[in-house]
């Protein structure tokens, strides 16, 4: 595959015509519920059983992993769906993923792993360079196809729940900004525990409906996106009860963050404070620290680490 990334950067979408059905709450099984934050037009409900937010109705599967093709890793409205472009900011991806493998390997040894959602594989190549036995998960073929082509990894097209493991044959699962994009999340949750040896680690992490930001900054959290992409909303309260309920102990749940350029965090900023992003982007340009890197924590991103009974 060449390294040309494609020109055509309008975001991907759903068709419009797609039927949309609704959806049981993922965690309990109830149908009652209420809509939850209908300003933003995502059309999140919220389980008045469970608490558990998710999206509903909405389009089949098929429909939704139609999504992450080329241009959901390189489009101009990665504030509603995908990346800017993911491949360009490799640098800031990798580092990210040398500071979750450093706290992981205090709770684990390196060993076999698989991660899920490994998107074009820096954070399995990082893993490697660690001394992980490495293979790789992605609905999305491009992103496969790079994996492959340009680390030579062990990587697979398709959803978890459609891959023929080995029981117990993996010491980590590793689903980074994975389970509130597929369509059964308790099913995920329940893979993983099948292919674990017994104490090992599943570790995941996901945007927190609970947290502070989310709470303060209600329709506008830059955590909500494209509904068709993000189709559940957990909190740790109800992605603890769904991993404890697969067989899991949670052994550590904090928020985190990641390596971001400057130019990323002022877009993003200006969601919230555009007065104070602009100032700042003046002395961006005027210093020219626009690739400058940072690690930024807004707190509303939960990672929990979950070993295996």
């Amino acid at each position: 595959m060449s390294e040309k990334i494609a020109t055509h950067h309008k975001s991907p979408r759903v068709r419009l015509d797609a039927t949309r059905n609704h959806i049981p709450c993922n965690l309990c099984g109830s149908s009652q519920n209420e809509p939850f934050c209908p300003g933003n037009g995502l059309g999140l409900v919220q389980c008045q059983n469970c608490g558990l937010v998710y999206v509903s109705p909405r389009p089949d599967p098929n429909e939704l992993y139609a999504l992450y093709g080329e241009t959901y890793f390189h489009n101009d409205e990665s504030g509603v769906v995908g990346y800017s472009n993911y491949i360009a900011d490799e640098s800031n991806i990798r580092k990210t993923a040398s500071r979750r493998l450093a706290r992981l390997e205090r709770f684990i040894r390196p060993g076999r792993m698989v991660d899920v959602g490994c998107a074009v594989g820096f954070y399995l190549d990082e893993a490697h360079k660690r001394g992980w036995q490495v293979e790789g998960l992605d609905v999305s073929n491009f992103a496969v196809e790079y994996a492959r082509e340009h680390f030579g990894l062990d990587a697979r097209q398709g959803s978890f729940t459609g891959q023929e493991f080995a029981p117990e044959s993996f010491d980590l699962v590793t689903m980074w900004d994975v389970i509130e994009h597929v369509p059964d999340p308790k099913a995920y949750v329940r893979k993983a525990a099948a292919v674990l040896r017994p104490g090992g680690i599943f570790a995941l992490a996901t945007p927190d409906i609970d947290s502070l930001p989310a709470r303060l900054t209600g329709k506008r959290w830059v955590g909500f996106k494209l509904s068709e992409e993000h189709v559940y909303y957990f909190s740790r309260r109800t992605l603890s009860l769904m991993l404890e309920e697969a067989g899991f102990e949670i052994v550590e749940a904090r928020h985190v963050g990641k390596y971001v350029t400057l130019r990323l965090f002022l877009d993003r900023l200006g969601m919230y404070a555009p007065a104070l992003s602009k100032m700042m982007a003046l002395l961006e340009r005027a210093f020219k620290l626009s690739e400058w890197s940072l690690y930024i924590n807004p707190y509303d991103i939960v990672a929990i680490t979950a070993r295996k009974k």
